[in-house]
């Protein structure tokens, strides 16, 4: 797999305050990576550099060979979707509204809809699950609904990555587990690049293709489940004594000692 994202010598200061140091890391194509640590390890500080939310302090990013500084900000929208931790206010937009929004980086803002526009807009809305909702008020849904009508309006984008800043961390569990599973399968079936910070270890390890763990705004782990679920390891990224269970071929719970 070749790279999407490189990151070289990526520093990140906001005052005097240093959140990421040093880091250096690839991100492949087609690949489900979630970045994990405690809260101010740096992950959604690096995942809003990614996003270009945020710009380095030093080093660079590179986007399919190119370096963010010479790629513009159309083209950037039209190959990488953001999803915030809390999105903005959707001020009674239907969910067929706001999934059509995704076509705005390729439409602008006095650009008319034609037939494809609406093509991928219903792709969208049938690929998350939401045909019951596309005429309901975004406000009305429920923490899970809402998220999949956000996931959608960045695939109406016909983006090739999602990036995705805990989507999961106001849902309860059910929800959760149905919002990664759909993120995995959008993944498999458009060949997306995905990078998700999540705060559940359990759930990254069983919805994600690679673990890549911060600390302090360093990079401490970077493996497939198999190497990162091992209590050594959850111990250093954590900084409690952690072990580990499979509790089927492949599949691990990990628990506090």
């Amino acid at each position: 797999m070749s790279a999407f994202f490189e990151v070289s010598s990526l520093g990140v200061n906001i005052g005097d305050t240093s959140i990421l140091r040093n880091i250096n890391i690839q991100f492949r194509e087609g690949e489900v990576t979630a970045l994990l640590g405690h809260n101010g390890s740096g992950k959604s500080t690096l995942l809003k550099v990614l996003a270009r939310q945020l710009a380095p302090t030093t080093g660079d990013v590179s986007l399919l060979g190119i370096s963010f500084r010479t790629t513009g900000a159309r083209e950037f929208a039209r190959t990488v979707g953001y999803l915030p931790q809390h999105p903005p206010g959707t001020d009674g937009l239907t969910v067929r509204e706001l999934v059509a929004l995704g076509r705005y980086p390729w439409r602008g803002p006095l650009g008319r809809y034609n037939e494809e526009d609406h093509r991928l807009i219903d792709q969208a809305i049938r690929d998350t699950e939401l045909e019951p909702f596309q005429h309901r008020s975004v406000d009305t849904l429920s923490g899970g609904e809402r998220q999949r009508a956000w996931v959608a309006m960045l695939l109406a984008q016909q983006t090739r990555c999602l990036l995705l800043d805990e989507p999961i961390s106001a849902l309860d569990v059910k929800h959760q587990v149905e919002t990664l599973r759909l993120v995995h399968r959008l993944a498999e079936e458009r060949e997306l690049t995905v990078i998700v910070v999540l705060h559940d270890v359990d759930l990254a390890a069983r919805f994600c293709d690679r673990l890549v763990a911060l600390k302090s705004g360093q990079l401490i782990a970077d493996g497939n489940s198999r190497e990162i679920m091992d209590s050594g390891i959850l111990e250093s990224i954590y900084g409690v004594p952690m072990g580990v269970m499979e509790r089927a071929p492949g599949q691990w719970v990990s628990y506090v000692h």
